[in-house]
Order: C-alpha cells, then sequence, then structure tokens
C-alpha cells in the first residue's frame, strides 16, 4: 500500500481511476500456512481452514499492510470479473476455502454500481456479513468474504482519497 501512496500522490485522482479502474479489492495479504495449503490443494475440493483472523474494522485501520487485489481492465473482460482459486479467474485469491470459480462481480458503467453474485460456491460469499443468497448491489467500503477471505470493496476515489489524505471520506 505504501508504494501505490507513492504513485497516487504523483496523479490526480482521474488519472488515477483511469489506471486502477472504478473500484478496488483490498485485502490483509494472505498468511504462509494459507498460501501453502492453497498451493497443495491446486484444482482439488474447497476447504475451510481455521485461522486466527482480525475483524473487519482492523482491516481498515491497518491500511499500510494492505494490498489492492490486482483487476483486469473491465473493458477487457466485458464488465465482469471472475473471482476464484483456479489461474483462469479475473480474481485469483490463494485460499483453500475459495472455491475454483467462486463468484462475479458485474460493472455497470452507466450506474457505477457493482453487483456481486456467488456462483455457488462450497464456502458462500457474504456482503458486511450477510449470506449471499441472490445477486446484491456493492457499496463503497462494504466487506466482501469469499470463504475465509476478506476485502473490502472500495471505489477507486476512496482509496485514492486515504492515500493521499489518510482519510476515506471528508471528515472521516
Amino acid at each position: 500500500m505504501k508504494e501505490l501512496a507513492g504513485i497516487a500522490r504523483g496523479m490526480h485522482v482521474g488519472a488515477f481511476t483511469h489506471q486502477m479502474g472504478p473500484f478496488v479489492l483490498v485485502q490483509r495479504p494472505p498468511d504462509l500456512l494459507v498460501q501453502q495449503k492453497a498451493m497443495a490443494l491446486g484444482a482439488k475440493r474447497t476447504v475451510a481452514v481455521s485461522r486466527d483472523d482480525h475483524d473487519d474494522v482492523s482491516l481498515l485501520f491497518a491500511f499500510d499492510d494492505l494490498m489492492v487485489a490486482t483487476l483486469p481492465r473491465l473493458s477487457d473482460v466485458g464488465g465482469s470479473l471472475t473471482v476464484g482459486r483456479l489461474p483462469d479467474c479475473d480474481v485469483v485469491v490463494d485460499d483453500p476455502s475459495v472455491s475454483k470459480h467462486h463468484a462475479r462481480i458485474d460493472w455497470d458503467d452507466r450506474t457505477h454500481y457493482a453487483r456481486l453474485e456467488d456462483l455457488g460456491s462450497s464456502n458462500g460469499t457474504q456482503v458486511n456479513g450477510d449470506e449471499l443468497k441472490r445477486p446484491v448491489h456493492v457499496r463503497d467500503g462494504d466487506m466482501i468474504t469469499f470463504g475465509d477471505a476478506r476485502f473490502c470493496f472500495l471505489m477507486t476515489e476512496t482509496l485514492f482519497k486515504r492515500l493521499t489524505t489518510g482519510r476515506f471520506r471528508e471528515g472521516h
């Protein structure tokens, strides 16, 4: 995150958004045990992993230690991103609790909404702690969990503000 902050300070918000896309997924880097289990599983079945994880609020306060998931340009994938453990997914999550093809995020450039849908994953998808039973719109700051892997969904403008001012929104 520190490297990205240096880049953001040298750009204006429009150029940063053009470079990053309309939204980002921010997460705490997975620990070594989780990475090893994910690699051992490969294309095999999905398993839940017991771990001592931090709560969602701490995800935003330990901001410098977080990483931004690299997303492909939405125009290259038709406005839809697949999330899963296999390398053919647009967002690869190296976590054994994440299904091979876990979820899909659809971006509507006209309305600036992201729609999240679980693709029948083994360990489910949650938004702000609520299990996803049907597709939902995700909002700036929502916490998304794919299996046990936690992400914060941020609009790129919000990330830019946090990187350049230390705040998420005016007054916060």
